[in-house]
């Protein structure tokens, strides 16, 4: 594993956050949705943000297939957004945060998710000689 490949991936990762932060506080602030229903929108808002930053800063694989990168940060995506989701709303179920708890748990969850899931995964998904 390259150190810098994962600090690039961190700064992508940051920028994915804060716009899923952003999202899920515009949600649960300015909507008045819960911090359940919230979180879907944030996740999806966060993942897109996520691929172009990984795909093109992080890991600088633009010349690899961008359909079969895609398709793999998709699936890929879809166990992360269940891993984070399940995290998630079992500490918020079980902590019944407010605004303030619910962005603090969401950073705790899908931090523990990128190092032990997402990020080991991308190294194959941004693999551009296959």
């Amino acid at each position: 594993m390259k150190l810098a490949t994962l600090l690039r991936s961190t700064l992508a990762g940051g920028a994915a956050t804060a716009v899923d932060l952003l999202v899920l506080f515009a949600c649960i602030h300015l909507l008045g949705w819960s911090p359940r229903i919230a979180s879907l929108p944030a996740l999806l808002a966060g993942g897109v943000v996520n691929f172009h930053g990984n795909r093109t800063f992080a890991f600088r694989a633009t010349s690899g297939s961008l359909q079969r990168q895609a398709t793999l940060f998709v699936l890929s995506e879809l166990v992360t957004l269940a891993l984070n989701g399940i995290l998630y709303d079992l500490a918020v179920r079980t902590l019944h945060p407010g605004t303030g708890g619910a962005m603090v748990i969401r950073l705790l969850t899908q931090n523990m998710v990128f190092l032990a899931w997402s990020f080991p995964v991308w190294r194959v998904v941004f693999r551009t000689r296959v």
